[in-house]
């Protein structure tokens, strides 16, 4: 073989391994939205309403809140999380 047809081949192999890498971590990112589209839609509607609209629709505060609520009470339900950012801040808002 040639130099010029080895070099061909290893782009060739590099262009295809690339694109098996990045369709596998497509899928995962997939895997991964789908997994929280389902633990969201386990919570009750009008908690989650209740929740955002009390964190004045500040998104990043919101999961923030749940973030920390996750790590602090671990094996709990997702409904318990926003239940428990629901009541820490309608309690936090009699101060």
């Amino acid at each position: 073989m040639s130099i010029g047809l080895t070099v061909l081949v290893v782009i060739i192999g590099v262009v295809l391994l690339y694109c098996a890498l990045e369709k596998f971590s497509t899928k995962s990112r997939a895997d991964e939205i789908f997994g929280e589209w389902q633990r969201k839609a386990t919570v009750d509607p009008d908690t989650r309403r209740r929740t955002i609209v009390l964190a004045g629709h500040d998104m990043e505060r919101v999961e923030r809140l749940l973030a920390t609520a996750r790590r602090n009470n671990p094996d709990r339900t997702e409904q318990w999380y926003w239940e428990k950012i629901l009541y820490d801040m309608e309690r936090d808002r009699r101060l």
